[in-house]
């Protein structure tokens, strides 16, 4: 049941979409009619990502994504143990979110933190 429900957010657009979700509902609403409910409560919600232009959707359709993310900040805040000040903190929130950023778009983390310097050395406060 959980692959085929799956299957519903693979489509390529919002229409393929609902058309599955229908027809996953057809063949489990008798076997399992809590989770069809389920999926189909604010299912035009869940479809508001096909509406934007160039997102990647394979980083949408899963939440590996957001959970490594997650998992690599919580590793790197361990390691850090405590901050001196919030604003120590949200400098390394930012700074880590640019280096996963880096690696997803395939640049390097020398490239990218050359740059952020330099970004950074150019503001006026």
């Amino acid at each position: 049941m959980h692959g085929a429900a799956a299957t519903v957010y693979q489509a390529e657009n919002a229409s393929d979409a609902r058309k599955r979700l229908a027809q996953w509902g057809e063949q489990w609403r008798v076997q399992a009619p809590q989770a069809v409910a389920t999926l189909e409560r604010d299912f035009e919600q869940t479809l508001v990502f096909y509406g934007i232009p160039g997102l990647a959707l394979q980083w949408i359709r899963t939440t590996s994504l957001l959970e490594r993310t997650n998992r690599e900040l919580r590793r790197k805040f361990r390691q850090a143990v405590t901050f001196g000040s919030q604003k120590g903190a949200e400098v390394a929130i930012y700074l880590q979110v640019r280096r996963l950023h880096a690696r997803w778009a395939g640049a390097s983390w020398w490239e990218t933190s050359h740059a952020l310097y330099f970004e950074l050395r150019n503001l006026n406060p």
